[in-house]
């Protein structure tokens, strides 16, 4: 199934977001931002999705968002915000949320330890929410942005996820940045998301499907037996729609 996650979707009035996706995709997965911001969907969803034939997913909120903050007022804001998105999908009977994991504030590098424990508190909590309201939790891999940024590499996510009931999104671009799409394969049994996007390898470019130099049919290849979403990201919903077909063709080739 072949789902679009684009956040220029959340600058579009929920209504006329829905009217696009339906017509282009099988699947939508809403990133909670802008305009859809999850908690303030809930009742606009639920009268509006009885009359598409859509599936759902979601993505947390990621502006502003950071779990393993040492600013205990800053880590409590940013998993207020991923409970309420967890505690909205539950309402809104979407069963899957991709997050982020935290990142290196400036004095974060400082006490990277710590932030790491930190983080891996943050998504105790977070585990504990998802079990109880049977919202399943994806962690998302990131791609090279400098010492800032976690679970840029297989090892450093595994730490993160440890023995949490949560499971992999896995970020093809993401991973093409740090050059470890293959390393990351190893662990698809983890996978419950995937999301789908092109660059030429430097850094997170969101290009088209077959515009950088990602080889989408390996991958795929690899990827054969896994059950779950491909969400397509994108800059605009035009370059989504292209991706969308490029894919399709990929698909159809395997």
């Amino acid at each position: 199934m072949i789902a679009i996650s684009a956040p220029v979707l959340s600058m579009l009035d929920f209504d006329e977001a829905f009217g696009f996706v339906n017509k282009e995709f099988d699947a939508w997965e809403i990133v909670g931002e802008g305009r859809h911001f999850l908690p303030n969907l809930v009742y606009q969803f639920l009268d509006a999705s009885s009359s598409y034939d859509l599936s759902f997913s979601a993505h947390a909120p990621l502006s502003d968002i950071n779990i393993g903050s040492l600013n205990e007022r800053v880590r409590e804001a940013s998993l207020r915000e991923i409970v309420s998105s967890i505690k909205a999908a539950r309402r809104m009977e979407i069963g899957l949320l991709t997050v982020h994991p935290g990142f290196y504030s400036p004095a974060g590098l400082l006490e990277r330890p710590k932030v790491l424990q930190t983080t891996l508190e943050s998504l105790s909590y977070i585990e504990s929410v998802s079990r109880d309201l049977g919202v399943r939790v994806a962690l998302e891999n990131m791609p090279n942005m400098g010492p800032m940024t976690m679970g840029r590499t297989p090892e450093e996510l595994l730490q993160l996820l440890g023995s949490f009931d949560l499971g992999i999104c896995f970020d093809v671009g993401h991973a093409n940045t740090m050059g470890n799409i293959d390393a990351f394969l190893a662990h698809k049994k983890r996978f419950i998301n995937v999301h789908l996007h092109d660059n030429v390898g430097e850094r997170d470019q969101h290009l088209t499907v077959g515009d950088g130099n990602i080889d989408f049919k390996k991958a795929l290849s690899v990827l054969s037996d896994y059950q779950g979403r491909y969400v397509i990201e994108a800059r605009s919903l035009k370059e989504a729609v292209v991706s969308r077909d490029r894919l399709r063709s990929i698909l159809a080739a395997l």
